[in-house]
């Protein structure tokens, strides 16, 4: 029985680019249907897929399933995103900006994605609590 309030998604799933892929589509069809498009909807599905990917590639040291928390909710004027997980403590707030204006094969790999969502976003809070990550991303519509 789903007991979420309809503005809220909510998916826990195992940390593996197919279920990403499943979840964040679910997610965006949930968004959608919330009326939510253009720019919020591509920010929203931008944050998903580059947190999520960065935390399955880069947040375990081991090859064990963890599971992952996607929550969405959907506001007057406002999308909010909360991602959890159990992997490396990690605060893409403090991750540094990548040097944009160098030619892009000049560019080290990486921290593009954290620096768009970082940009797009209206605003991120970062906290370490029971040894999960949580992300919460607030994006205007």
């Amino acid at each position: 029985m789903n007991t979420e309030p309809p503005n809220v998604f909510e998916r826990r799933f195992p940390n593996s680019l197919p279920d990403l892929g499943r979840v964040t589509e679910e997610a965006m069809r949930f968004i959608e249907a919330h009326g939510v498009n253009g720019q919020a909807s591509y920010v929203a599905n931008l944050a998903i897929e580059e947190m999520v990917t960065n935390t399955l590639k880069f947040g375990y040291k081991d090859d064990a399933t963890h599971e992952i928390l996607l929550r969405v909710e959907v506001l007057p004027q406002r999308l909010v995103l909360t991602i959890e997980d159990d992997g490396h403590e990690f605060n893409p707030l403090t991750a540094p900006d990548p040097d944009v204006h160098l030619p892009a094969e000049q560019r080290t790999p990486g921290g593009l994605g954290i620096h768009l969502v970082r940009k797009f976003a209206e605003d991120m809070r970062y906290e370490r609590r029971d040894g999960r990550n949580r992300l919460i991303i607030a994006i205007r519509c």
